[in-house]
C-alpha cells in the first residue's frame, strides 16, 4: 500500500495500527494541572493556521491526547476538520464533529483542547465561543489565536487561553499561567557525543 506524502516527502500516517491502550477509559481528573503539547503538534497547528491565515479565513483545531494517572494532559495529536470558513467564522455540522469524535475515538484519545483563529482586530473569546464548546469538562481549555496565526503561533502565551469550569463559566489564564502549566516539549534534539 502506497502511503501518501507530506510536502517534506515524508509519510503522513503511521505505518501500522496498534491495539488500544484504553486511554479514552481514564476519568477526567478533578483538577488537570499541566498539558504537555509536542512541539511537533504545535507547529503542525501553527502550520495550517496560517495557511488558512493567508486565504483570510478562521480555522479550526483540536488537540487530542489522554490524561495521565498524575492528572495531566498529554497533547498527541492536531485535528483539523476540512470544514468551510469564513473571514470572522467557522462553522461545524454534527457530520463535522462527529467525524472529528470518530476519529478521536479510533485513536483512542481525548479531546484536550479546542483552538481557532480570530481576525486581526478581534480580540479573545467572544459570547458564541463561550456558549458553544467542543466539550464541557471542567478544565477544558478553549484557545483563541489573534491575528489568523500570523506571523507564526509559536508562543502559547500570545494567545488568549480559556479554562471551562462548568456550568457555562470560563476563566481565562494570565501569561504566567500559561508557562507553568503548558509545558511545549521538543519532539527531536540533535545530541553532540563528546
Amino acid at each position: 500500500m502506497r502511503q501518501r506524502e507530506s510536502l517534506s516527502g515524508y509519510a503522513t500516517h503511521r505505518p501500522y495500527s496498534s491495539p488500544s491502550g484504553d486511554r479514552r477509559r481514564r476519568a477526567v481528573p478533578d483538577q488537570i494541572r499541566r498539558y504537555y503539547v509536542p512541539l511537533s503538534v504545535l507547529e503542525a497547528t501553527d502550520r495550517v493556521m496560517r495557511r488558512f491565515g493567508q486565504e483570510k479565513r478562521e480555522c479550526y483545531v483540536w488537540w487530542g491526547g489522554y490524561f495521565t494517572s498524575h492528572g495531566d494532559g498529554q497533547v498527541v495529536t492536531a485535528f483539523c476538520p476540512e470544514a468551510h470558513t469564513e473571514f470572522g467564522r467557522v462553522h461545524l455540522g454534527i457530520r463535522d464533529l462527529t467525524a472529528l469524535h470518530s476519529r478521536l475515538r479510533a485513536l483512542d484519545q481525548v479531546l484536550l483542547a479546542e483552538l481557532h483563529t480570530h481576525p486581526p482586530g478581534a480580540g479573545g473569546q467572544n459570547q458564541v465561543d463561550a456558549a458553544y464548546p467542543a466539550v464541557t469538562y471542567p478544565g477544558f481549555i478553549s484557545v483563541v489565536v489573534p491575528d489568523f496565526a500570523l506571523p507564526c503561533f509559536w508562543d502559547l502565551r500570545s494567545a488568549y487561553m480559556y479554562e471551562y469550569l462548568g456550568l457555562g463559566r470560563w476563566r481565562q489564564l494570565e501569561r504566567d499561567e500559561i508557562r507553568n502549566r503548558f509545558v511545549v516539549e521538543e519532539s527531536f534534539l540533535a545530541v553532540k557525543v563528546l
